[in-house]
């Protein structure tokens, strides 16, 4: 065993020491296996304290663990033959190594092991070091992470006079600190990986809702839209407005004021639906004034007010003689604007404390308000025309003139009618997130797999050799093929890692226009990654090419969104009839940015077809799912959102190619 200081050792018989080989490294062996399924680390400290004890003076012992962010110690687990356990919840400072043994041992991330007479030398010197009794020797090793991190501390110490602590014990307590170590990472990690899969989960959930919403919202915009390029009179109108509108929001209190911008600057309410008020007259016309429409009307911004900020505009005399009553819970209202000019106001209002409008239900407010603006300047430019129409009968040359200007007017109306609904369907269509669980769970498998063949391993180790065959070489083939199944759990835990960070940086990519800098071999990577569960079970393949150290300013999500659509459109168009499709991203810089050549070997297209690839709602696959949709969004987004230029060509049999140059930076990033 250990014997007192300046005595002789004398020598240990050979049954004596080979049984104490035995015990310790069954020791080891336990305290491996309880490492590996204990999940409760309190627990876990107070067996390996129990095992330890029992092959050495160990009365005192501690656990504690160490916060980097806080720069302090917590104790976990604590036994001491003199000193009275500290609080769990408290966190003693670790910020100086010469404050404490703790301290030294914690901030150099090494062992340290000091004797009684060392412990008073350093108290002599006046500084104040550590707390508690002196003890006759204490070890303290670090508990340290995978990546080299300190993540504890674990101590044993002993206050019997003379006393030491041998190298089998220092090496018993190092390889007890390196399964406390593991047990508190695997903590660490598991914890993180709930915790992003449920921060995950949460943003999933919101995304759906997010998503079914814009769904009816859209729905909603095309009805409208289908409505306003039809002869429908607007008495038909409005009302089949207010049905519409009622399936998005409360809507059981709604108007629509026209506003007449002649002369006499008056207001109209052609539609009015109030559960106080249903009696105002249809033809009533009253001045703009200063009611609450006439706040938007002045503002030409969307409004909320409820009571609080009705009372101080009331009182600041911007808003007064208010049509109807005042005793609603919340007003919202929109204006309708059409190329600058307003052309009425939308409301909305509650009596109810129960209904409330927020800033997404303005919202919807505004997006209908705009739709109904571009249907009214329609149908004021086709009355126009229709007046001009009757005019030319009497064959008046000023007429035709106008006549020529109307039919100008209605087909700008018309374009930009066309833009308008095109810019809405583009809006309302997000990245793709799907696979996730997939891959995670994926390494996690694997990780599994290893635990239990780990376990295996042990339990063959333990079950089919007898004392007697626990030789050297059998032990260091067992902890062989232990380090390489921990090395499989260690590289898969990062794996998974490594995927929850990349998904989550495409998504909040994709939901932001930031403009910021990117390593652009990265990214694609990361996008890419995003990307593997729609071709991982395929034969396809994708190779990148990017120097690591190209960097570049643009908007990341406006660039993952260009990458997806391409390889989607390669997979469900370039690749159909092949099962064995590849695709080449290069990407080289020049003076003036970055070009990114992307090319497929897929089945390409005809000339013709290649023509109208960027026209929008083209597309090859009218009945089977295709919008036509992916490649217009590519070419907006690399020229109007991030200022660059796209040109595609087809070689015959060669597949198709996109030649992209980017700018150094996009239009407006000169303001960040």
């Amino acid at each position: 065993m250990i014997a007192p200081m300046n005595d002789p050792v004398p020598a240990e018989p050979v049954a004596e020491r080979l049984a104490r080989l035995q015990a310790v490294h069954a020791a080891v062996l336990q305290i491996s296996m309880l490492a590996a399924r204990e999940s409760q680390l309190s627990s876990l400290c107070a067996t390996v304290h129990a095992i330890i004890a029992g092959l050495m003076p160990a009365g005192s012992f501690h656990v504690g663990l160490y916060d980097g962010g806080q720069r302090g110690v917590r104790y976990l687990y604590w036994a001491d033959e003199k000193d009275a356990p500290p609080d769990r919840r408290r966190e003693f400072p670790v910020r100086n190594p010469n404050e404490s043994a703790t301290a030294e041992v914690i901030l150099a991330g090494q062992m340290r092991s000091f004797t009684g007479a060392e412990w008073a030398q350093r108290r002599a010197k006046g500084s104040r070091w550590g707390v508690g009794k002196r003890p006759e020797h204490w070890v303290g090793i670090p508990l340290l992470g995978f990546d080299g991190r300190t993540l504890g501390i674990l101590v044993v110490q002993s206050y019997a006079r003379g006393f030491r602590y041998g190298d089998e014990d220092i090496s018993l307590l190092r390889m007890a600190a390196e399964q406390v170590a593991a047990a508190v990472e695997r903590g660490q990690q598991a914890g993180r990986l709930e915790e992003a899969i449920a921060e995950r989960t949460r943003r999933l959930e919101r995304e759906v809702d997010e998503r079914r919403r814009a769904e009816r919202l859209q729905r909603a915009l095309y009805e409208i839209s289908a409505m306003s390029v039809k002869d429908i009179d607007l008495s038909r109108f409005y009302p089949e407005v207010h049905r519409i509108l009622g399936a998005l929001v409360n809507a059981r209190n709604f108007a629509v004021m026209l506003y007449y911008n002649d002369e006499h600057d008056l207001v109209g309410f052609p539609y009015w639906v109030d559960e106080k008020n249903p009696d105002l007259p249809a033809n009533l016309r009253r001045p703009a004034g200063h009611g609450l429409t006439g706040f938007v009307l002045r503002t030409r911004m969307p409004q909320r007010i409820d009571q609080q900020r009705y009372q101080a505009l009331s009182e600041a005399g911007v808003v007064h003689h208010v049509l109807g009553p005042t005793d609603f819970n919340v007003w919202i209202g929109a204006p309708m604007l059409h190329q600058g000019k307003v052309l009425g106001v939308l409301m909305l209002q509650s009596y109810d404390p129960k209904v409330d409008y927020d800033d997404d239900d303005l919202a919807v407010l505004t997006f209908v308000a705009e739709h109904i603006a571009a249907m009214l300047a329609r149908k004021q430019a086709d009355d126009a025309l229709r007046t001009a129409h009757a005019n030319l009968a009497t064959g008046n040359a000023a007429l035709q003139e106008k006549n020529r200007e109307l039919e100008m007017t209605l087909t700008h109306l018309g374009m930009a009618q066309t833009e308008l609904v095109r810019q809405e369907k583009l809006a309302s269509l997000g990245a793709l997130v799907a696979g996730i669980a997939h891959e995670v769970n994926t390494p996690l498998g694997i990780c599994t797999t290893a635990v239990s063949l780990l376990m295996e391993e042990c339990r063959r180790l333990r079950d089919s050799l007898s004392p007697a065959q626990r030789t050297e070489p059998v032990i260091k083939a067992f902890f062989d093929s232990s380090d390489e199944l921990l090395g499989v759990l260690t590289s898969n835990t990062l794996r998974a890692s490594g995927l929850i960070r990349s998904f989550k940086q495409v998504a909040v990519d994709q939901s932001s226009e930031q403009v910021r800098e990117i390593a652009l071999a990265e990214y694609i990577e990361d996008t890419l990654r995003s990307l593997r569960p729609k071709f991982k079970r395929t034969g396809h393949s994708i190779a990148v090419q990017c120097n690591p150290g190209l960097r570049l300013w643009s908007i990341p999500g406006a660039l993952s969104q260009i990458l997806t659509n391409l390889v989607m459109n390669s997979i469900a168009h370039g690749f159909e009839n092949t099962d064995h499709g590849h695709i080449d991203i290069t990407a080289t810089a020049d003076d003036e940015g970055v070009t990114i050549d992307y090319r497929d070997d897929g089945a390409g297209m005809a000339p013709q077809a290649l023509r109208r690839l960027f026209e929008p709602f083209y597309t090859t696959k009218r009945g089977h799912g295709g919008s036509g949709l992916g490649t217009n969004i590519v070419h907006n987004l690399v020229t109007a959102k991030l200022g660059g230029t796209i040109a595609v060509d087809s070689p015959p049999g060669a597949g198709l190619h996109y030649a992209i140059h980017l700018p150094k930076e996009p239009p407006g990033a000169a303001s960040r």
